[in-house]
């Protein structure tokens, strides 16, 4: 399975839906006609939910995090840990993605995947430090390797976070991001933290796609 949900998946679903005889709805009464047309898609989406729970691997989970108590509401992934004096928390929503767009000169016009952005909080008596970050394609091969941060800022405590002032984070001064680069691994907030909460993301999107699933055949 890719990394991260696909236009494929959509796919596999919309080809099974038009199956459905064209003309079914002339020839049944609407209710048949709707019971029909649910149950095609009942089926449509158990064909989905097995190919996507045949795709599960790595069930063990990231080596990386083990340090961060791990907290889970809905979509939505934050982890936390402490540093000496502070308090380091990451939080992650599917529901917030960066879309990444296929090659240019890609023959076989891959579909777009999308990746999660994220932010990191480093919080202490005098405020919080907030990085915002997601991930991006690091070579002409799709291998999406370390986070990036796009933006940085300084709230107070209980400031809400849309009236901190947030500064570009490629507009700083090389040395400041290179400073700041050293001061999140230094929390350990490198690449092993940066591979291993992209594995985390990858399954729990995975874990998340076929819930949605499963909710919505249930549901019909």
């Amino acid at each position: 399975m890719n990394v991260f949900r696909s236009v494929c998946r959509t796919g596999r679903l919309v080809s099974q839906l038009y199956q459905l005889p064209k003309l079914a709805a002339a020839s049944l009464p609407a209710l048949q006609y709707r019971q029909f047309s649910d149950s095609a898609l009942t089926s449509a989406l158990s064909n989905e939910i097995a190919h996507e729970e045949g795709a599960v691997t790595n069930e063990a989970g990231p080596q990386h995090l083990t340090e961060f108590t791990k907290h889970v509401t809905g979509s939505r992934i934050v982890l936390e840990k402490p540093f000496e004096n502070e308090t380091i928390k990451v939080e992650l929503d599917l529901n917030n993605m960066t879309e990444l767009a296929p090659a240019e000169d890609d023959p076989e016009e891959t579909p777009p995947q999308y990746l999660p952005s994220f932010k990191i909080e480093i919080s202490k008596k005098q405020g919080v430090l907030v990085f915002h970050c997601n991930y991006h394609m690091a070579t002409e091969e799709q291998n999406l390797d370390q986070f990036v941060i796009s933006e940085v800022a300084f709230s107070q405590h209980g400031q809400q976070d849309n009236t901190a002032f947030t500064t570009d984070f490629g507009n700083l001064d090389y040395v400041l991001i290179e400073e700041f680069e050293r001061y999140l691994h230094r929390r350990g907030l490198g690449a092993e933290f940066s591979s291993g909460l992209f594995e985390m993301s990858s399954a729990f999107e995975h874990e998340n796609y076929v819930s949605f699933l499963k909710n919505v055949r249930d549901f019909l």
